[in-house]
């Protein structure tokens, strides 16, 4: 009797272990019954990016941590605001959110966010000031101290059609005679002493951008769509934020300093527009950037997307939707891709000569877009949300991201890699421009910008100097300081 209770109790733990296992191989990632802790991701981005990081970032660390990851997107930093407050006052399951740079003191100020510093450990600090660059390790802080983890950034350089430059190259000294006139209309001068066009685009300045726009306004493009002879480069311009960020990256460029910003007095905003003056009144920038309406990001990525542009600015999330993408399901591209090259933002010189050069030079400067991690000040698990936020901008991370999605890594290894971790030679180009660019001359953006209104401040000023002056009006040095000054809050 004590037998056969025992063959029939070892048959039935038998069977319930069989049963046990066949449950297990039904989800052989998860060998227990255990719910999985669901958390939540918050960030500003498109359906399509946020898909892309649950596929590809999120699923191997969550089933890692035995996590279920939803990932929550908003459109606008109100939103995003909204939701961060409403999670301060009932706290729930976000983990983390992503966050632009630009609203880091905001977050900070209101008690939004947990310092990073208050939860790793001092080796895994050491360990994120040795991994990450300089510009995103210092965008990270607020005075010094951790708060956030690195997410990626963006930052303008230029892209252009490398048969275009090449037909400019060859055949620009046509043209010689007419454009040391039309320079001569605001420098008294012409060229500059013993010029010639450079080769190649990072070499340029404004002389040579000049240079290729007049030649490629007045003769026929066989490399563009629409052939005929018209305007072939284009900024941002108009009203818009980027139009904005665009001409006050301009006017770093030509030397405006920091400490000036809120003034028009600034020498390097007189000579940036008066470049843009004789620009306009020769009709070397697109329709479009004449108009007030002017030219958003959209529509500038079109028009180089069909060949209608030889050169514009565009970050490096734009420029693998220009070529097309490194995914088997990307978008398609540009017809002809393989014409696209990149280069940093051309040096400035100015239009005002000394000893038969320019008298100021400077490095073509873009501000740099950074985004970050934060950790909810209410977060329930802090140190996953951390743990978290350093996967995602690990280096293999961080690498499929650069390559899926254009996004510009922070991490010292890639950067020093670049040429050998990412294989496709166009994605090479575009990532070793953007760490020239960031060498070469860059910065954030300040804040008080939007702050303080300086935004519409010069955008006004740019409406008021170069679209509502006449064409014909002087383009000298003096013209435009006298331009400047008229224009309401000018000092």
């Amino acid at each position: 009797m004590a037998r056969r209770l025992l063959l029939t109790t070892l048959l039935v733990l038998g069977i319930a272990a069989d049963i046990a296992f066949v449950l297990i191989n039904l989800h052989p990632e998860r060998p227990h019954f255990a719910e999985p802790q669901h958390v939540r991701i918050l960030i500003r981005s498109t359906p399509a990016r946020a898909q892309w990081l649950k596929t590809y970032a999120l699923s191997e660390f969550a089933a890692d941590h035995d996590l279920q990851v939803d990932v929550q997107v908003v459109a606008t930093w109100h939103e995003m605001l909204a939701a961060l407050r409403a999670e301060k006052a009932n706290p729930g399951n976000l983990a983390l959110v992503g966050l632009d740079d630009d609203y880091a003191d905001d977050v900070q100020a209101e008690g939004l966010v947990r310092a990073v510093a208050d939860v790793a450990q001092p080796d895994e600090l050491k360990a994120m000031a040795e991994e990450y660059l300089p510009h995103a390790l210092h965008q990270s802080q607020i005075k010094g101290r951790q708060w956030f983890v690195p997410k990626r950034s963006e930052i303008d350089v230029t892209v252009y059609l490398a048969p275009a430059v090449e037909d400019a190259f060859l055949n620009w000294e046509r043209d010689r005679a007419a454009i040391q006139s039309a320079l001569a209309e605001a420098n008294g001068v012409g060229l500059p002493e013993g010029y010639t066009l450079e080769k190649a685009p990072d070499a340029w300045d404004t002389y040579d951008l000049f240079v290729a726009a007049w030649y490629w306004a007045h003769h026929p493009a066989p490399w563009s769509s629409s052939p005929a002879p018209a305007p072939r480069i284009a900024f941002r311009c108009g009203g818009g934020e980027d139009a904005v960020v665009d001409l006050l990256a301009t006017f770093r460029s030509f030397g405006m300093k920091t400490e000036e910003l809120g003034q028009t007095s600034s020498p390097g905003i007189l000579r940036a527009l008066q470049w843009h003056a004789l620009f306009r009144r020769h009709h070397l920038l697109t329709a479009a950037c004449e108009t007030p309406a002017g030219l958003d990001e959209d529509a500038l990525n079109l028009m180089m997307r069909n060949r209608l542009l030889a050169w514009a600015p565009m970050d490096q999330e734009d420029s693998v939707w220009l070529h097309g993408g490194a995914r088997r399901d990307a978008e398609p591209g540009m017809q002809q891709a393989r014409d696209l090259a990149w280069a940093p933002q051309p040096f400035a010189a100015s239009l005002e000569q000394k000893a038969g050069q320019p008298a100021f030079t400077g490095s073509g400067f873009s501000f740099v877009d950074m985004q970050l991690w934060m950790i909810p000040v209410r977060a329930a698990q802090p140190r996953v949300s951390l743990a978290l936020a350093r996967w995602l901008s690990s280096r293999d991370v961080q690498r499929r991201e650069a390559e899926a999605q254009g996004m510009l890594p922070i991490r010292k290894d890639l950067n020093d890699q670049a040429s050998t971790v990412f294989r496709l030679d166009w994605l090479q180009d575009i990532l070793l421009a953007s760490f020239q660019q960031l060498d070469q001359a860059s910065g954030d953006l300040p804040g008080t910008v939007i702050t303080q209104h300086f935004d519409k401040l010069y955008s006004d000023l740019y409406a008021k100097v170069i679209l509502e002056r006449p064409l014909d009006a002087p383009v000298t040095a003096e013209a435009l300081r006298d331009a400047i000054g008229k224009v309401p809050h000018g000092r």
